[in-house]
């Protein structure tokens, strides 16, 4: 039998690693079932509904009560590291005029809301739950 390539075997993308569960919002379990009831983000009606269970391998995802705070840190974390990018990017090109900063990080970090807070919420139940292929 031919061996995987090294590449694939350090790849952090592919199924089986935490990386692919967070950022394609899948069941850490199972890493099948969709973390959250609707696949758009930007639909604010559903932006935090998730199913109790996973539907392919029955991961209970809510695990208790207040189990998602511990994302507000997470999201709070990510913020910050897109707040430092955008600042550097627009400091780059304006200097220190206070106007484009704010017009550029609070048009950011709007529209990047919704995506923040699932992957926060991704990241944080991937803390606790790990991949296992037998489900």
């Amino acid at each position: 039998m031919r061996n995987k390539p090294f590449i694939y075997q350090i790849n952090p993308f592919h199924k089986g690693k935490r990386l692919y569960s967070i950022l394609r919002l899948k069941c850490p379990r199972c890493q099948e079932g969709y973390l959250f009831l609707n696949k758009n983000p930007y639909n604010l009606c559903t932006l935090d509904k998730m199913p109790k269970n996973c539907p392919v391998c029955g991961l209970d995802l809510v695990r208790e009560t207040g189990f998602y705070y511990g994302a507000m840190m997470i999201s709070h974390a990510l913020t910050t590291v897109i707040a430092v990018i955008v600042h550097l990017t627009v400091f780059h090109f304006y200097g220190w005029e206070i106007a484009p900063h704010l017009i550029f990080l609070l048009s950011i970090i709007i529209g990047l809301f919704p995506v923040v807070f699932r992957m926060a919420r991704a990241i944080w139940i991937n803390l606790f739950v790990e991949y296992k292929p037998d489900f």
